[in-house]
């Protein structure tokens, strides 16, 4: 796997569409670099990304029924 990547390479490291990366890009959320026209990611970046969306989602989905089973055993 090379060290660096384009936006194109990153959007299919992260199953999205081009624009999607550039958004962020733009917002911040992606560190990149322009080199000439292009922007330019290192492939180490954009996998801690996707690592920590997964993470992030995966908290999410575990603390949710959690809830839900404190509302339920609260009700009896």
């Amino acid at each position: 796997m090379s060290p660096t990547v384009d936006v194109r390479g990153a959007a299919d490291l992260m199953k999205v569409h081009p624009k999607t990366v550039l958004d962020l890009i733009c917002a911040g959320a992606l560190p990149a670099g322009r080199v000439g026209r292009a922007y330019v990611l290192l492939t180490t970046d954009v996998l801690a990304y996707v690592e920590r969306v997964i993470l992030q989602d995966t908290a999410e989905r575990i603390v949710i029924p959690r809830r839900r089973l404190q509302k339920v055993s609260r009700s009896k």
